[in-house]
C-alpha cells in the first residue's frame, strides 16, 4: 500500500495528513484510486481520487495552499467575492 504523510507545521493553516491507496467508489472503474485526508486543528476533509500516488499527492497540497489563501484573506473572504463597499446598492423602487 502506498501512503504519503505529513504533519502540520502551523495549528492555524491546513495540511495534508495523508495520502493512500483505497478501493473506488462504487459505480467507478480503475484501480488506482487514493485517499487523501487535510485537516486544520479540529477540522478535517476527506477525499478520493483516481490517479497516480504523486498526481494525488500534489493535488492534496495545491488544495491546502488553496484552503489557506482563502483562511488568510479578510474575514475569511475569498478573493474573487466582491467585498461589500463592491457591491452594487439595491435599486431604489
Amino acid at each position: 500500500m502506498s501512503v504519503a504523510k505529513g504533519v502540520a507545521s502551523s495549528a492555524s493553516l491546513f495540511s495534508v495528513v495523508s495520502v493512500e491507496k483505497t478501493t473506488p467508489p462504487s459505480g467507478a472503474e480503475g484501480d488506482n484510486w487514493y485517499k487523501y485526508i487535510v485537516a486544520r486543528d479540529n477540522s478535517e476533509i476527506v477525499g478520493s481520487m483516481q490517479g497516480s500516488l504523486q498526481q494525488v499527492t500534489n493535488y492534496a497540497k495545491e488544495f491546502v495552499e488553496n484552503l489557506n489563501t482563502r483562511a488568510s484573506t479578510p474575514k475569511g473572504r475569498s478573493t474573487w467575492a466582491p467585498t461589500p463597499s463592491q457591491k452594487t446598492p439595491p435599486k431604489k423602487v
